[in-house]
């Protein structure tokens, strides 16, 4: 999506900053977020899931009544700040780069093999999992965004919002979050082991075709 599509009142990036939004605790980013909503109208739309990372729900909530704000404003502000934090990720822009490549690759050569691979589903889901269905509000541009991430990951968009708003809780300085910190980083590694497969499998991929 275009920079100028997203709403006005929820852009954090000015020529002012130095460092990226993705390095920010989670309380700088809600203190710029309330600012910008402030100034106007928030959009946001909601995004289903069959299934969640166990008691996710139960932690969000207890976020939102860490930072005094309504669910719904936290599942925006969560969502956000880890697809900011997933943008910097190292693995993550590898497979951009990779998936960019093989899809170009396919449509040049009209190899349904290639499509097949870069369209594949990763069997990921999380180690600790319930199946209830689960909603949250999100800014519009930002699940459009998640969407095509979800595609270069090769999982479901819940899947990668679910593991973003984890990402930005870690970043959180919540005393209740104690507990649960612990289950959330090893979510959180095991994500990132199976995006490595994931990665490798491009790079086999691109090795075979990249430049035949």
């Amino acid at each position: 999506m275009e920079d100028n599509d997203k709403p006005k009142s929820v852009r954090l990036h000015t020529s002012s900053m130095v460092d990226p939004v993705s390095e920010w605790p989670l309380s700088r980013v809600v203190a710029l977020l309330r600012k910008r909503e402030k100034e106007g109208p928030t959009p946001d739309s909601r995004l289903f899931c069959r299934s969640s990372i166990r008691f996710l729900s139960t932690v969000l909530d207890e976020v939102a009544s860490g930072l005094g704000a309504p669910r719904a404003s936290a599942t925006r502000w969560l969502s956000y700040h880890g697809l900011e934090i997933f943008r910097d990720d190292r693995v993550i822009k590898d497979l951009q780069k990779e998936y960019s490549l093989l899809r170009r690759k396919a449509v040049e050569t009209d190899n349904p093999d290639i499509a097949a691979i870069i369209n594949a589903v990763v069997p990921y889901s999380p180690a600790d999992s319930d199946n209830d269905r689960a909603s949250y509000r999100i800014y519009p541009w930002v699940q459009s965004d998640l969407e095509d991430m979800a595609q270069i990951c090769g999982t479901h968009t819940g899947r990668v919002a679910q593991m973003a708003m984890v990402r930005s809780i870690l970043t959180a300085d919540l005393p209740v979050l104690e507990f649960v910190t612990a289950r959330l980083q090893t979510e959180s590694e095991r994500w990132n082991r199976w995006m490595r497969f994931r990665l490798g499998q491009m790079e086999i991929a691109v090795s075979i075709w990249g430049s035949s």
